[in-house]
């Protein structure tokens, strides 16, 4: 029997419970708020995507493969808004597209929810009750927002929001409206499809769900509606030309070429392949780590209620699709073995979600009393009893999340940032570190025009920055590392500025400018000839006390001693410290030529419960490879907290 032609009614048409889906706003401003109160107020990681994102919008550049342009493009405007810092409007964008999702989520629910309520042959149709419905799809989007995994990343400049977003977006248009599915769906269908390949290309494993979905009608389209869908497919795709276009502008990390053959490596991502087809990580993960992460996200009660809503759900349809994507989606995560797997689960929390609606559904709205007869009178107290276990849980999911999920005060990275471009160092000095901390520093020069004369280099590589330190030296350029070096305290002095350490190539033969002379010999071979104490600023929370030490080696040193600076009260007791190798763990004791000078700098982090008063600054001397062995003390003039 041939299939009827796909329908001309606009999408939407069979879905008459308007006032239902309008709260599907108040959803998208609830989780707005949400993650707006815990949104990272501007550049919060340095090792991961995070940072690289912040920047790179900002300067329409090129991000790591497969490129992202429309997530580029789309934080390029957000980078606009006025509102805080660059960083922070791209740490916006991801709120922005996570409640969008859970407002995509609520409407999924919505949808099976009140597309299930036909009545059971033989029995009458239930009476709706719109408001167990609504309270059903809330519960399955509250689940959602409130699990740790999509919440962390609505919180910061990264991708999966915005894929979230896509991949519900998508889900949507598959459950909802007529079937066969009218030429509207389709367009908007291959739009969103087409549109989610320029940003992640994990929305390929929507595809077995639209495959399914469309399979039993495709025979029947017109060679217009063949047309018109396959360019509404392949339009979104000329994003991609964003990546040549913009290829003098070049990646961060100075690896994007701008070649037909450099363009194909780029969008195909194939060096990912190597965390499905080898396992560089070492990670092996068993079915408990996999059921420890659902139980993270969802509660127990959470979990049970996901396979309930998966059991109970009864369009056909709907069935088949959310279990091919789920199981499409878990398939590929199973053998993909990147250290941060948890967020490639992000589609399958969402499914989980909607399950745990449509549970929800199916006992708040009678579907569970059908045929319960004299039983009936137990419907009231038991819907009330789910309603308190399933928003319990996640009100408790919440509860427990916030602490760890509340980005707001996180001031850290940009605070360790503006400390090392606000250095006083040389005009047209060189930092030399590894990609994260030199894109950090890059991002203020480029967002906010701090020390644009600074060259700063990125090498990951041992080898590659001691090259190019002893490159940029035979040039003339005074260095700064940004971190130890290991091979560099052989070849050349170091000694601190801040949180950076200077390289010297020949031994400081006269001390620093210092506030306080002590020549106060520590141990024979030691000497600690001044020091200087200062509080640098801070965005949030007490300064840190930072206690610069001025060395003088008078004969070698055979130990490799570590240094403690502490503050302790009145009584004698520390209450804060800080140890560490001298000049940042890059230059130990056993490395100094008799007769230099070196600088070393210490941060004592003062902890939210000291009380002011005043506190004696100790510098210990001591050796590791004995058990911690004070060899040598200074005490300082106290010093005075306010």
């Amino acid at each position: 029997m041939a299939m009827p032609p796909p329908s001309t009614k606009n999408l939407g048409d069979t879905l008459p419970y308007t006032w239902q889906r309008v709260i599907a706003l108040p959803v998208f401003l609830l989780a707005l708020g949400l993650y707006g109160m815990t949104l990272a107020p501007t550049v919060v990681t340095v090792f991961d995507d995070s940072l690289e994102f912040q920047l790179v919008t900002y300067l329409l550049g090129i991000t790591h493969p497969p490129g992202y342009p429309l997530y580029t493009l789309l934080g390029w405007l957000f980078t606009h808004l006025p509102l805080g810092d660059v960083a922070y409007r791209v740490n916006l964008m991801s709120a922005v597209f996570g409640a969008l999702t859970l407002a995509l989520v609520y409407l999924i629910g919505l949808e099976l929810i009140v597309g299930s309520s036909e009545p059971q042959e033989g029995h009458k149709a239930d009476v709706r009750h719109s408001w167990a419905e609504v309270l059903a799809a809330l519960i399955g989007a509250l689940a959602l927002a409130v699990s740790p995994v999509f919440w962390s990343q609505a919180t910061v400049a990264e991708v999966y929001a915005l894929n979230a977003a896509f991949v519900a977006g998508i889900l949507l248009l598959l459950v909802v409206g007529t079937y066969p599915p009218s030429e509207t769906t389709l367009l908007a269908l291959a739009l969103l499809f087409g549109l989610s390949l320029t940003h992640h290309r994990t929305t390929l494993f929507m595809l077995p769900a639209i495959v399914y979905y469309l399979w039993p009608q495709y025979k029947t389209w017109t060679l217009r509606t063949w047309i018109r869908t396959t360019a509404a497919l392949v339009v979104p795709l000329s994003l991609y030309l964003y990546i040549p276009l913009r290829g003098h502008v070049g990646s961060l990390d100075g690896t994007y070429v701008n070649t037909l053959e450099g363009f194909w490596k780029q969008v195909t991502a194939s060096g990912y392949g190597i965390f499905i087809f080898e396992n560089p990580f070492g990670a092996e993960r068993g079915i408990e780590f996999y059921f420890s992460l659902f139980l993270e996200q969802f509660g127990l009660i959470g979990l049970v209620v996901g396979l309930l809503g998966l059991a109970v759900l009864r369009r056909r349809r709907a069935r088949g699709l959310t279990v091919i994507a789920f199981t499409t989606y878990l398939a590929f995560n199973l053998i993909y073995r990147v250290a941060d797997i948890e967020v490639f689960f992000i589609p399958i929390f969402l499914i989980w979600s909607v399950w745990a609606g449509v549970a929800a559904g199916w006992l708040l709205t009678g579907h569970a009393w059908v045929g319960a007869g004299r039983l009936s009178w137990l419907r009231l107290p038991v819907t009330l009893l789910a309603i308190l276990l399933l928003v319990g849980q996640s009100t408790i999911l919440f509860r427990d999340n916030l602490p760890q999920m509340d980005r707001s005060s996180d001031w850290a990275v940009y605070d360790y940032g503006r400390d090392v471009i606000r250095q006083p160092l040389e005009p047209n000095a060189a930092v030399v570190g590894i990609l994260g901390e030199v894109t950090l520093a890059r991002y203020f020069q480029e967002t906010e025009g701090l020390r644009p004369d600074l060259l700063l280099v990125a090498a990951d590589q041992e080898a590659e920055r001691l090259e190019t330190v002893a490159r940029l030296l035979g040039e003339g350029r005074t260095v700064y590392l940004t971190r130890e070096l290991p091979g560099a305290p052989e070849r050349w002095s170091l000694s601190a500025i801040g949180p950076l350490a200077q390289v010297v190539p020949q031994p400081i033969s006269e001390a620093f400018d210092a506030t306080i002379r002590v020549e106060s010999p520590v141990i024979p071979e030691i000497t600690l000839h001044s020091y200087d104490i200062s509080r640098p600023p801070i965005q949030d929370g007490r300064p840190p006390v930072r206690v610069t030490l001025m060395w003088q080696a008078r004969a070698p040193v055979t130990r490799e001693l570590k240094v403690s600076a502490r503050l302790v009260n009145s009584d004698g007791q520390p209450m804060v410290q800080a140890d560490a190798v001298p000049v940042h763990f890059a230059y130990p004791t056993t490395a100094w030529r008799p007769g230099e000078f070196i600088r070393d700098v210490y941060d004592l982090q003062l902890p939210a419960t000291i009380q002011p008063g005043e506190y004696t600054p100790i510098i210990i001397l001591y050796d590791p490879a004995q058990g911690a062995t004070e060899v040598g003390r200074v005490t300082l003039p106290p010093l005075r907290l306010r």
